[in-house]
C-alpha cells in the first residue's frame, strides 16, 4: 500500500510538471487550452477555471493531457479560429509541444538544486583497502588516500565518488584523480575499464576498479530489502537487527555480510530482533560469480559514525545551479546511451522497468528521507521527459518528427498519413509497457 501510495505521489507530481509545461507555453502562444488533465480516466475532481478551461484529476495516474482547441478535433467557432492549435505558425506548435519534455528537464535541475543546497550527509571517501595488481593498484592509490576529486569534479561524499568513477566506467577510459595522500593533493592516473552496470551478476564498480572504502562497523540492522531476492524470501524487514547466524555471534554488518558472501547457496539460520523478539529465520543466499547474495542494506543512520570520517556535500545557492545543470546532463546523457545501448543490443532490456518497479524505488528513497525521494523524482522526471522525446508517433517526439518533415516539405503530411503514423506509434508505446510491466512480473516472481 506504502508503494502505491509513493506512486502515485509520483506519477502525480512529474505527469503535472510535464502537461504544464504544454499548457502554459501554449498559453502564451495564444492556444485556448480546454482541458488540463492529471491521470486518465473518470474524473475524481474536476472544476473551471476563470480562464475557461477545465482543471481535472483523474482515476488512472499513469499520464495526462492537455486539449487545445483544434479544428481536426471538432468544430471552431470563427471567432475562436486564431486561438486553435492547428493555426498556429510551425514554430508555435514545436515550442508547445517541446514545452513538456523540457518542463521536466527543468524540475530535475530544481531538484537536484534544492540537493545540493541542502546538503547531502555522506562518508567521506577515503580508501580502506587496495586489491593487489588491480586498476587502482597500477595507479598508485594506497589504504589512507581520500578522493578529492574526479576528472575535476569535486567528490566530498563516496557517493559523489562513486558517480564520476562511474561516468568513466559507462563507456570506458582513463579517470584524472585527485588524492589527498598524507596532507598533501595527488594526481593519479586511474585506467577504468568499460563495467556493465546492467549485469546483476556484476561485481561492484568499486570491486571492479580494486577500491575498498574504510571499513566502518555499522550496527547489524536491516535498512534496505529488495522485492523478490532472498532477504525477503526469507522474512527479513527493515529495522531487523542480525543476532546470529548458524549460531556464529553478529556483532557488527561486515561480519555478517562477509558470512552471507561465503555462503552461496547455503541454507542458513538466522536470528534476529524484532520489536524486542527474536525470531528464526532460513535465508538462502544467491549465488553470483559464486558470491552469496541476499538483496539487502545496511541502515547506517542506527550507527554513531566518528565525526571525522562523515562530511555534508553542501554548496552555495549560486554554485548549486551550475552543479544542478551538470547532474541533470550527466544523468541524460547516461540514459541516452543505455537507450542507443537497448537499440543496438549492447544494454539488456530487462533495464526497462514499469510502474511496479517505480513504486518499489519511490517508496524506498521516501523511507531514505527527502533528499533521497528528491534524487529519486529527478532520475525519474529526466527520464520521462527523454523518453518524450523519442521519435515514436503519439509521443512528443513523434510530433516533432512529423513538424521536422514539414518544415523539410513546407507543407503537412496528410491527415491520412498522420493517422496511420499514429496507429504504429500507438503499438510500439504498448509493446513497450508490455515489455515494462513483464520486466517487473519478473522481478517480483523471478
Amino acid at each position: 500500500m506504502q508503494s502505491l501510495l509513493f506512486l502515485i505521489i509520483t506519477l502525480a507530481i512529474l505527469v503535472a510538471v510535464h502537461e504544464f509545461g504544454h499548457f502554459w507555453v501554449a498559453r502564451r502562444c495564444g492556444v485556448k487550452v480546454l482541458k488540463f488533465s492529471v491521470g486518465f480516466g473518470k474524473p475524481i475532481w474536476s472544476r473551471f477555471g476563470r480562464d475557461g478551461t477545465e482543471y481535472i484529476v483523474a482515476a488512472i495516474p499513469l499520464g495526462g493531457y492537455v486539449k487545445m482547441l483544434d479544428e481536426r478535433e471538432g468544430d471552431v467557432a470563427e471567432e475562436d479560429l486564431d486561438k486553435a492549435f492547428n493555426r498556429k505558425p510551425l514554430g508555435s506548435r514545436v515550442a508547445i509541444v517541446a514545452a513538456g519534455p523540457i518542463a521536466n528537464l527543468l524540475f530535475a535541475v530544481l531538484a537536484y538544486w534544492f540537493i545540493f543546497v541542502l546538503g547531502t550527509p555522506g562518508l567521506r571517501p577515503i580508501i580502506g583497502d587496495i586489491a593487489p595488481n588491480s586498476p587502482a593498484a597500477h595507479a598508485h592509490l594506497v589504504s589512507g588516500d581520500e578522493i578529492k576529486a574526479v576528472n575535476g569534479r569535486e567528490t566530498l561524499t563516496w557517493s559523489s565518488a562513486y558517480k564520476a568513477l562511474a561516468r568513466v566506467a559507462e563507456i570506458g577510459g582513463v579517470a584524472d584523480i585527485i588524492v589527498d595522500t598524507g596532507g598533501s593533493n595527488i594526481h593519479r592516473q586511474l585506467n577504468v575499464e568499460q563495467y556493465d552496470f546492467s549485469s546483476t551478476t556484476s561485481v561492484s564498480l568499486l570491486h571492479h576498479i580494486g577500491v575498498t572504502p574504510i571499513r566502518i562497523p555499522f550496527n547489524p540492522i536491516i535498512g534496505t530489502v529488495v522485492k523478490g531476492k532472498p532477504a525477503e524470501k526469507s522474512g527479513l524487514v527493515m529495522g531487523d537487527r542480525i543476532v546470529s547466524v548458524d549460531e556464529h555471534p553478529i556483532q557488527n554488518w561486515l561480519q555478517f555480510v562477509e558470512l552471507v558472501q561465503a555462503s552461496p547457496n547455503k541454507l542458513l539460520t538466522v536470528i534476529v530482533e524484532r520489536n524486542g523478539q527474536s525470531k528464526h529465520l532460513l535465508l538462502t543466499p544467491s549465488a553470483e560469480k559464486n558470491v552469496g547474495k541476499i538483496g539487502a542494506g545496511v541502515d547506517s543512520s542506527k550507527t554513531e559514525v566518528a565525526a571525522e570520517l562523515r562530511t555534508v556535500e553542501r554548496y552555495g545557492w549560486g554554485e548549486s545551479v551550475g552543479k544542478a545543470f551538470y547532474e541533470t546532463w550527466a544523468f541524460s546523457a547516461s540514459t541516452l546511451k543505455s537507450l542507443v545501448g537497448m537499440v543496438t543490443g549492447e544494454v539488456s532490456s530487462k533495464n526497462i522497468g514499469g510502474p511496479i518497479t517505480i513504486a518499489q524505488y519511490a517508496s524506498a528513497s521516501a523511507d531514505r528521507g527527502l533528499i533521497s525521494f528528491l534524487s529519486f523524482l529527478a532520475m525519474v522526471s529526466i527520464s520521462l521527459g527523454l523518453l518524450n522525446l523519442l521519435p515514436i508517433p503519439i509521443l512528443d517526439g513523434g510530433h516533432l518528427a512529423l513538424y521536422f518533415v514539414e518544415w523539410l516539405r513546407g507543407a503537412p503530411l496528410s491527415e491520412h498519413v498522420q493517422f496511420q503514423s499514429q496507429k504504429v506509434g500507438i503499438i510500439l508505446l504498448l509493446m513497450l509497457m508490455f515489455l515494462a510491466f513483464f520486466n517487473d512480473l519478473t522481478r517480483l516472481f523471478g
